[in-house]
């Protein structure tokens, strides 16, 4: 029978090492330490724990040779070799910042020309070990973008946004967007072996289209939605405008530079929107970044409506205008339930 004794200063060294973060293994570890020194045998230990009893025997000895060294798991094979991982590394690092995408096949090719011979799987492990993830692609207009105007917009968004917190202004941010009977691809779970198929449906003139207006700040957030099964107009655009809630302070809209927020006709009718408390705010072109309605939109494109394809235009405006308003609904602070006094 194997039998472990700690002295004072090694069972207070078990007890530091047990309040820090080690893995479970390490915890059974000292745990059958702690059991063989309060004097269990090691079938004992190994039924409490639920394990073989060779297996507390091999720990015991393990640790009567090696102390505490052998509670940690045991490293096989030679010792890492960092400055072989910093050179793989860094070539990595170069790779993945260039303006292309890359599978782990081509990763290994790339390497391979800069005298670094690893196959596919092993580049796997190199990038597991970076925390690089196989992701899909987004698109960005950064590119075209003028970096002075995109960083003066930056400020006075900035300044709206902190007058509309405190109560000095209402601030909308508005767009356009279009719904297709059958949506973008997008995620679900689903079981192993199996895929979510989407029917899908050819659009032949049945596409939504929203104009929506978001107002983050204040005591309530808010979305007003219109949908129609047309192209919008200038007109519509207007009416939208004129029909946001009315307010004691200014009321100012952003949105893009698009043909059908700076036509001739939104043109000549600023002035009169001015007179009513609404002023528009045009960002600078390619920066759909700073209009924060996108995001309301790509959430319920994607995640509002789980039903992906319909078959009539009336189902696909019906369910669009249903996720606007279970969305909006959201946006609004929960109320506490009232109690009612006892009768």
């Amino acid at each position: 029978m194997i039998r472990i004794i700690l002295d004072e200063a090694t069972r207070d060294e078990l007890q530091r090492l047990r309040r820090t973060e080690c893995s479970p293994k390490v915890r059974d570890r000292l745990e059958m330490v702690a059991l063989s020194d309060a004097g269990w045998s090691s079938p004992r230990i190994a039924e409490h724990l639920g394990c073989h009893a060779q297996t507390v025997r091999d720990t015991l000895r393990g640790f009567l040779a090696r102390g505490t060294a052998a509670l940690h798991p045991f490293r096989s094979g030679p010792p890492p070799d960092a400055e072989r991982f910093e050179q793989v590394a860094a070539a990595l690092r170069e790779l993945l910042q260039e303006a292309r995408t890359w599978t782990s096949r081509q990763l290994s090719r790339a390497l391979a020309e800069r005298g670094i011979a690893l196959g596919p799987r092993q580049v796997r492990r190199y990038l597991r070990r970076l925390g690089a993830r196989y992701r899909r692609t987004a698109r960005t207009l950064e590119h075209k973008q003028d970096p002075a105007r995109a960083e003066r917009a930056g400020r006075i968004l900035d300044n709206l946004e902190a007058r509309a917190a405190a109560r000095r202004l209402k601030l909308y941010y508005l767009d356009e967007c279009g719904f297709s009977p059958t949506l973008p691809v997008g995620g679900s779970w689903a079981l192993p072996g199996e895929r979510k198929w989407v029917e899908y449906e050819a659009p032949q003139g049945r596409r939504v289209n929203v104009l929506a207006a978001y107002r983050p700040h204040g005591p309530t957030p808010r979305l007003d939605v219109f949908t129609a099964e047309r192209t919008w107009k200038a007109y519509d655009l207007l009416a939208f405008l004129r029909a946001l809630p009315w307010s004691d302070v200014p009321r100012v809209v952003v949105m893009d530079n698009g043909s059908l927020h700076t036509g001739r006709i939104v043109r000549a009718a600023r002035a009169g929107l001015a007179r009513k408390g609404i002023y528009l705010y045009y960002l600078p072109p390619y920066s759909p970044e700073f209009n924060r309605i996108e995001g309301v939109f790509r959430q319920v494109k994607y995640q509002e409506m789980p039903r992906r394809s319909y078959t009539r235009r009336l189902e696909l405006r019906e369910a669009v205008e249903r996720s606007f308003r279970n969305y909006g609904r959201r946006l609004r602070p929960k109320t506490r339930e009232r109690l009612r006094p006892a009768a």
